[in-house]
C-alpha cells in the first residue's frame, strides 16, 4: 500500500453543477487518485464586494468582481451532502476546504477530519486557531504554504500544532496558475522539512504537466495535490492550470512507480543484478603464454571479462607470486592464497 496520498483539488472545476462535479469525482477515481477535495464558502462571508479578481483570473474567467465570480461557483451544503454520499458509492475519499466558519460548522457537523489550510489563510490568526481546536478522531491538518515567508510558515506551524492528535502535513506551494519551472523552487521542500520534522511534507503542484510532482516524491513528498479538471477549455478560473483525467492518471502512475524506486536507503546487490556480476566485473588472466615458475607480474598478466575468477581487488596480492602451472592467453590466474570468485 503506498504511503503518497493523491489528491484530486476539484475546488471549484464543477462550475457549480453537482452532475459535473460527480463526473469529474468518477473520473478521478478511475485515474487512481486517493482523495478528491472540493471548497466550501459562502460567497458574501468570503470576498467582500469591493475584491478583485486576480490576473488569471480575469484572463481564464474575463471581468467582473470576485464575489460574482464565486457566487456561480459556490455549492449549497444540500448539493455538497450528495457529492459526501456519492464519494462512499465510488469508495474515494472527500474533504473540502472552508473559507469561513459558517463552512467550518457545517463540514464540522458532517465529521470532516481532514482539514487543509489553504495559502491565503496562513496569516488569518482565528482560521489557524479554529482549524487547531477543532476535535475529531483521525484528524489529519494540512498547511499550504504558497505567498509565504518563512517566518508566516513558522508562526501558522506553531498555531496548528497546538492540536491535539493530529497527523500534520506542510506543502510546499507557489500560488500562480500556472506556474513557472523557475518558480517552483521544489528544493525548498527540504526547508519546511527542517521547519517541522514530525511534520509530513508534500507538495501542492500548480505546474503544468507532472514532472514538479515526481521529483517532489524524490524529495520526500508524501501528500501530492494537483487541479483536476475534464476539460481545460471550460469556462471558469482554474480549468486551464489543471490536469486532465489522462494526465491524472499518468500522475498516479508515476507517483507510485517512483516510490517504488526511491526504495531504502540501503546500498546492496540486488538479486536482479547479481547475475550480471560474472558477465559485467574482470578477472585475473593471462596476457600472454606463461610458464610454470615465471613470477606473475604487470607484463604477463592483466584484467578481462568475465568476473569468475580472481578478482583485480587482489591484484597485487598476485603479483610476484610464482606460476604453479602453465597457463593459456586468458586463461584464468590461479594463485595460492587467494581464491577465485566461482570457488
Amino acid at each position: 500500500m503506498s504511503d503518497i496520498q493523491i489528491v484530486a483539488e476539484i475546488g471549484c472545476n464543477h462550475n457549480g453543477s453537482v452532475e459535473l462535479a460527480k463526473k469529474m469525482m468518477k473520473k478521478a477515481k478511475e485515474a487512481g487518485a486517493d482523495a478528491v477535495k472540493f471548497q466550501s464558502f459562502v460567497p458574501e462571508n468570503l470576498v467582500s464586494r469591493y475584491a478583485p479578481k486576480a490576473e488569471y483570473q480575469k484572463k481564464n474567467d474575463g471581468n467582473g468582481s470576485q464575489l460574482d465570480m464565486l457566487k456561480k461557483l459556490a455549492l449549497t451544503e444540500t448539493e455538497y451532502l450528495e457529492l459526501v454520499q456519492y464519494a462512499s458509492t465510488l469508495d474515494i475519499q472527500i474533504f473540502s476546504t472552508p473559507f469561513d466558519f459558517e463552512s467550518f460548522s457545517f463540514l464540522q457537523k458532517i465529521g470532516q477530519n481532514i482539514w487543509k489550510v489553504p495559502s491565503g489563510e496562513i496569516t488569518n490568526l482565528p482560521y489557524l486557531q479554529r482549524v487547531a481546536a477543532i476535535e475529531c478522531q483521525n484528524k489529519q491538518v494540512i498547511l499550504s504554504t504558497g505567498m509565504s515567508t518563512i517566518d508566516e510558515v513558522k508562526y501558522a506551524i506553531n498555531v496548528l500544532q497546538q492540536s491535539k492528535d493530529t497527523s500534520f502535513t506542510v506543502l510546499h506551494c507557489n500560488t500562480q496558475y500556472p506556474t513557472e519551472p523557475e518558480d517552483m523552487n521544489l528544493l525548498a521542500m527540504n526547508k519546511l522539512q527542517e521547519l517541522a520534522p514530525d511534520w509530513k511534507i508534500g507538495l501542492s503542484d500548480h505546474s503544468e504537466g507532472i514532472v514538479a510532482s515526481l521529483v517532489a516524491v524524490g524529495l520526500g513528498a508524501k501528500f501530492i495535490e494537483k487541479h483536476f479538471t475534464l476539460d481545460k477549455a471550460m469556462p471558469g478560473p482554474d480549468h486551464k492550470a489543471s490536469i486532465t483525467p489522462e494526465e491524472l492518471k499518468e500522475l498516479c502512475v508515476g507517483v507510485h512507480k517512483a516510490e517504488i524506486m526511491l526504495g531504502n536507503e540501503t546500498k546492496e546487490v540486488t538479486e536482479s543484478e547479481r547475475s550480471n556480476i560474472f558477465v559485467a566485473r574482470k578477472s585475473i588472466v593471462a596476457k600472454r603464454k606463461i610458464m610454470r615458475g615465471e613470477m606473475f607480474s604487470e607484463e604477463n598478466i592483466t584484467c578481462k571479462r568475465p568476473g569468475n575468477g580472481i578478482s583485480p581487488i587482489h591484484w597485487y596480492e598476485v603479483l610476484g607470486k610464482e606460476a604453479e602451472k602453465d597457463f593459456e592467453i586468458d586463461e584464468l590466474i590461479s594463485c595460492k592464497g587467494v581464491n577465485r570468485e566461482d570457488e
